[in-house]
């Protein structure tokens, strides 16, 4: 199921249609592919009828300026995930977001943790807010006190339809 229409209105206003600096990201949709449903609550804790916003601005430097490699914080535990960003036809792609060991849904596994991976594909729209899919590679479920649970398939993915929306202008 593909989460982002392919209607994405980008063909009237190109790849540099969006102003760089601090975007404020929000999950707008989830689909947990790993443990059927048991992880949209990591993404989308007030449920699925409620954007879940991101703590932390996330820069996205000017079309021009890319490639860039950098560090990026969404929310805890997702701090600090060093990114590659490029601009890639009509798109901005952000790759190798990892966090090697992720606590699963606070606890309520016990200690098992996951690695994951994000892989991020953002489109400029008329509105100037960045619209797009980010597919989160869930994979190496692990834990001392046997309480991971049986997912479909390791890796899997946990796919969310992403929106940003400018909220610190970069500095001229």
């Amino acid at each position: 199921m593909r989460l982002l229409p392919l209607v994405v209105l980008l063909s009237a206003c190109g790849s540099s249609a969006y102003e760089p600096g601090g975007y404020r990201f929000y999950t707008q949709a989830v689909e947990d592919q790993c443990l059927d449903g048991a992880l949209d609550v990591l993404w989308m804790p007030e449920g699925p009828a409620s954007e879940q916003r991101f703590e932390y601005l996330i820069d996205v430097p000017a079309w021009d300026a890319l490639p860039q490699s950098y560090s990026i914080d969404l929310r805890e535990p997702f701090v600090g995930m060093p990114v590659d960003v490029s601009g890639v036809d009509d798109h901005i792609q952000v790759d190798g977001g990892l966090m090697e060991s992720v606590l699963l849904n606070e606890g309520q596994y016990g200690d098992c943790v996951t690695s994951m991976r994000a892989n991020i594909t953002l489109y400029p729209t008329q509105t100037g807010e960045l619209t797009g899919d980010a597919s989160i590679e869930v994979s190496n479920p692990r834990g001392d006190d046997g309480r991971c649970p049986p997912f479909e398939a390791d890796p899997c993915s946990v796919l969310l339809q992403v929106r940003g929306e400018l909220e610190a202008p970069a500095a001229e």
